[in-house]
C-alpha cells in the first residue's frame, strides 16, 4: 500500500465521520426541538386551563347575578310584593336553569317554551369570554381550543348538574332533570366557546383551505340568508305588533298597576325572539299552532282568550282576512336577495345554481334548531306552543330555492362580468381525446422524422437567417406568470393572532394560524397562495 492510498482511505475515512457527526448533530437538533415545541404546547395547555378556570368563575358569577335582578325587576315591580333577597336568590336557581333551555316542570305541568333572549345573552358572554381566554393564553392552532372548550363546558354542566339536585331536595315546585341539565348547560356553554375562538385559532382558515370553492361561496351565502331569515321575521312580527297596539293597550290596563304592566312586558321582551321565529313560520305558510288552534295566513282564530299577558295580545281573537296572504311574498324576497348575491358574487364557473342549492341546507338547519328552541309547553292549561319545525324548515327551502333559482336564471345572463366573458370570448380548451387516440398518436411519431422536420429552413431562406436563437440564456427567461383559480377570492392581511403570514390570501373575515416554528410551511399541510412579488 503505498502513501497516496493510505492519504485516500484517511480523507474517505474522514468524510465518513463527519457525515455522522452531522446527522447525530441534526438528530439532536430535531430532538431539541421537538421537546421544545412539547414543553411551549404544555405550558401553553396549562395556561389556557388556568385562564378558562377563571373565566367561567366570572361567567357564571355574572349570569347568576344577571338572573337575579331580571327577576327582582319582574316579580319586584308587582304590586304589594314583598321579595326578601334570599328568596330571590333561591328563585334564581331555576331562572338561570332557564337561560339553558332546560326544560323545567311547575308543580308537574311542563314549562319547555323558555325564552330564548337570556340564552342568547349567556351564549354571547361565554364567547366573548373565550376569544379573552385565547387571546391571553397566544392560542393560534385549532388543536389549542380544546382546553378552552371542555374547561367551559364541563364548568356549566357541573353548575347545571348542581342547581338540578338542588331543586330535587328543598322541596322546590320546580323541577329538572339532572341528566338533562348537565347536557344542555355543557353543550350551550361549548358550542358557544367554540364560536368565541373559531375565528382566533385559524378555524375558519382551516375550513377556507379544506372546503371547495362552491362550497365555501354557500356557506358565506347561508349564513346571509339566515341573517335575512332573522330580519324577516322581525318585519313581520313588528306588523303583527302594530296591527295589534289597541288589544295590548286594552291588555295593559287589565293588569291594574304600572309596575304589573312594567313586569308583564318585561317578560315579554323575553320572548321577543321566540315570537320572531314564530313570523318567520308564519309567513313561510307553515304556521304555528297554540294548543289545538293552527294559526296560519289563510286561517286560524283563539277559540277562547289568553292570559292578560301583552305579548298574547298579538294573536287573532278573529279569522284573518284575505289580504294577509300577501305575507308569503316576504320568504320569496328572502330568496331573491339570497339569489342577487349569488348572481354577483359568484362567477358562472362557479355554479351558480349548485352554490344556491347548497346555500339552503345551512338556512334550513338554522330555521329547524330555533323552531325546536322556540317551541313547547307553557306551564299550565294554556298550550302548547309549537311552531312546526319540520314543515317550517321544509318551507323555507322551498321559497328560497324558488326566489333564488329564478333570480339567478333571470340575471345570471345579464351579470356584467357574463357579459364582459361573452365579448371576449371563452379561452379556448383543447378537445379531449380517447385514450386510443393518443396511443396512435405516440405509436406514429417517429423522433428523427420530427428532428428533421424542425431543423429544415424554409425554403428560399438563409438558414443563417433564422430569428430564433440556437440556445436560450436560462437567466433571460421571463418567469412564468401561473394564474392562480382562487386569485379572486377576497383577501386581507391579518395581525398575529393566530393567522398565517401577510403573504397568504385569506378570505374576507378568515383568520388563520401564524406558525409559530418557524420554517416557513404551511401548519395545516395546505399551501397558501402567496401574493408576495419575487425579490
Amino acid at each position: 500500500m503505498t502513501a497516496l492510498d493510505s492519504a485516500q482511505i484517511d480523507a474517505a475515512q474522514n468524510d465518513i465521520d463527519a457525515a455522522q457527526n452531522n446527522d447525530a448533530a441534526q438528530n439532536n437538533d430535531a430532538a431539541q426541538n421537538n421537546a421544545a415545541e412539547s414543553g411551549v404546547t404544555a405550558r401553553q395547555w396549562v395556561r389556557a386551563i388556568r385562564e378558562t378556570l377563571l373565566a367561567s368563575v366570572l361567567v357564571l358569577v355574572s349570569g347568576y347575578l344577571g338572573v337575579v335582578v331580571l327577576l327582582w325587576c319582574v316579580v319586584g315591580s308587582a304590586p304589594r310584593a314583598e321579595l326578601a333577597w334570599p328568596a330571590v336568590f333561591v328563585a334564581a336557581v331555576p331562572g338561570w336553569l332557564a337561560a339553558f333551555q332546560i326544560p323545567l316542570h311547575i308543580q308537574g305541568a311542563p314549562l319547555t317554551a323558555l325564552p330564548l333572549l337570556p340564552t342568547a345573552l349567556a351564549a354571547t358572554l361565554i364567547a366573548w369570554a373565550a376569544a379573552k381566554v385565547a387571546r391571553r393564553a397566544r392560542l393560534r392552532k385549532p388543536e389549542q381550543l380544546l382546553p378552552v372548550i371542555v374547561v367551559m363546558g364541563l364548568s356549566h354542566a357541573l353548575l347545571g348538574l348542581s342547581f338540578a339536585l338542588l331543586l330535587g331536595t328543598d322541596g322546590s315546585p320546580v323541577r329538572a332533570a339532572p341528566w338533562r341539565a348537565f347536557a344542555h348547560c355543557g353543550a350551550t356553554a361549548s358550542l358557544a366557546a367554540f364560536v368565541g375562538t373559531v375565528d382566533r385559532c385559524g378555524v375558519l382558515y382551516l375550513l377556507w383551505q379544506r372546503l371547495s370553492r362552491p362550497t365555501w361561496l354557500a356557506l358565506r351565502a347561508g349564513v346571509l340568508a339566515s341573517a335575512l331569515v332573522v330580519a324577516a321575521g322581525a318585519l313581520v312580527f313588528l306588523g303583527a305588533f302594530c296591527a295589534s297596539l289597541p288589544e295590548l293597550q286594552e291588555r295593559s290596563a287589565e293588569l291594574g298597576s304600572v309596575g304589573a304592566g312594567l313586569g308583564a312586558s318585561l317578560l315579554a321582551v323575553l320572548y321577543v325572539p321566540n315570537a320572531v321565529v314564530g313570523g318567520w313560520s308564519f309567513a313561510t305558510g307553515a304556521g304555528f299552532t297554540m294548543g289545538e288552534t293552527t294559526f296560519t295566513p289563510f286561517g286560524g282564530a283563539l277559540p277562547e282568550p289568553l292570559p292578560v299577558l301583552p305579548l298574547f295580545g298579538v294573536l287573532p281573537a278573529e279569522p284573518p282576512p284575505g289580504w294577509l296572504a300577501g305575507v308569503l311574498a316576504v320568504p320569496a324576497l328572502v330568496g331573491v336577495a339570497l339569489g342577487v348575491h349569488c348572481t354577483r358574487g359568484t362567477a358562472r364557473e362557479d355554479g351558480r345554481m349548485r352554490v344556491l342549492a347548497l346555500a339552503t341546507v345551512p338556512v334550513a338547519l338554522f330555521v329547524l334548531s330555533l323552531a325546536l328552541l322556540a317551541g313547547g309547553g307553557l306551564g299550565g292549561s294554556h298550550g302548547p306552543l309549537g311552531l312546526r319545525p319540520v314543515l317550517a324548515a321544509l318551507a323555507t327551502v322551498g321559497w328560497v330555492a324558488t326566489g333564488g333559482g329564478s333570480t339567478v336564471w333571470l340575471l345570471g345572463a345579464r351579470s356584467p362580468a357574463d357579459r364582459e366573458q361573452d365579448a371576449v370570448g371563452a379561452p379556448w380548451e383543447a378537445p379531449e381525446r380517447s385514450g386510443s387516440e393518443e396511443r396512435d398518436e405516440s405509436a406514429e411519431w417517429d423522433p428523427a422524422e420530427k428532428s428533421a422536420e424542425v431543423s429544415e429552413p424554409p425554403e428560399g431562406q438563409d438558414p443563417s437567417e433564422d430569428e430564433g436563437p440556437a440556445e436560450a440564456d436560462p437567466s433571460e427567461e421571463e418567469p412564468l406568470e401561473v394564474e392562480d383559480p382562487d386569485a379572486d377570492r377576497d383577501v386581507e392581511e391579518v395581525d398575529d393572532a393566530g393567522t398565517p403570514e401577510s403573504e397568504e390570501a385569506v378570505p374576507v373575515g378568515v383568520r388563520g394560524d401564524d406558525s409559530s416554528t418557524g420554517s416557513g410551511a404551511d401548519p395545516y399541510g395546505v399551501a397558501a397562495t402567496s401574493e408576495a412579488g419575487p425579490g
